[in-house]
């Protein structure tokens, strides 16, 4: 009896051995790693409004992808910011992680998407046995990749389109609609804009702009702010050939890289004559 005892013994530990072994066996290593980032930032907003998308935001059978902020001190983001982010990484079916920095490679889909480009991987690390991970970024000099917001754009009576200046630009689309219908294009630049400053009314503190969450509504429940803002004017009259009722779509680009856009903002219909072209 004592003989049969010890081979029950050893049988059970081998059976949990064999067990550990396998499961072992199965788990399936993640050696390398490709990512993208999409950093949807509003210059001059709040931080902790963005939205940061990582890989198109798809889900990935592997793992599991999530993405914080980080190390930033200031309220708002500047054109100057070289964002900071750390990507955590959980193991999906069994896979697990054995990465090391040279492993890794994160491109910013906002730089032009060549692989890699637009953003520095600063730092990995693998933990929970190799089940997480983690993977801090910075990326690109904002004013390299995004632009300000425009917060609204008017026609006057005598077709003078004008609009607050957008952080990070330096030239505007303006799409001229006429009766619904697109009717002209153009650029608007230092060569055929006119400036001046403008006093305008804001809620809240004047550094912060919207959330988008319940904190909104105790902004503007706060006390109104009076602000000066540079503003752009173009003269549409030499545009104005026809009778209509006219609005425009103003779209800041980038100062550096024009194909880089902006929110469009659009004013609202103004009847226009071609009277007001100047003789």
């Amino acid at each position: 009896m004592k003989r049969a005892g010890y081979f029950l013994r050893v049988l059970v530990v081998l059976m949990v051995l064999s067990g550990s072994t396998t499961g072992a066996a199965f788990a399936k290593t993640i050696r390398s790693l490709a990512l993208t980032i999409e950093p949807e930032i509003q210059i001059g907003e709040s931080v902790g409004t963005e939205n940061i998308i990582i890989n198109n935001d798809k889900e990935n059978s592997d793992y599991e992808v999530s993405v914080m902020t980080i190390n930033h001190k200031d309220p708002v983001w500047g054109l100057d910011d070289e964002p900071e982010f750390l990507i955590s990484l959980t193991g999906k079916n069994s896979y697990k992680f054995n990465l090391k920095k040279e492993d890794v490679s994160v491109t910013n889909l906002l730089a032009g998407g060549t692989a890699g480009s637009g953003v520095t991987v600063e730092e990995v690390k693998v933990n929970n046995d190799g089940y997480d991970a983690t993977v801090k970024v910075k990326i690109a000099k904002l004013a390299l990749t995004h632009t300000g917001s425009v917060n609204s754009v008017k026609i006057s009576p005598e077709g003078i389109v004008s609009w607050d200046e957008a952080l990070g630009s330096s030239a505007y689309e303006v799409k001229v609609m006429k009766d619904g219908w697109s009717y002209r294009t153009v650029i608007a630049d230092e060569s055929n804009t006119k400036a001046h400053k403008e006093t305008m009314e804001v809620f809240g503190d004047v550094g912060k702009g919207p959330t988008g969450t319940e904190k909104d509504e105790k902004i503007k429940a706060q006390e109104k702010t009076m602000r000066v803002e540079n503003v752009l004017e173009y003269d549409l009259k030499e545009l104005v050939n026809e009778s209509g009722n006219y609005r425009v779509v103003v779209v800041p680009l980038n100062g550096t890289n024009s194909m880089i856009r902006g929110d469009k903002v659009v004013s609202r219909e103004v009847w226009l004559e071609p009277s007001v072209r100047e003789s």
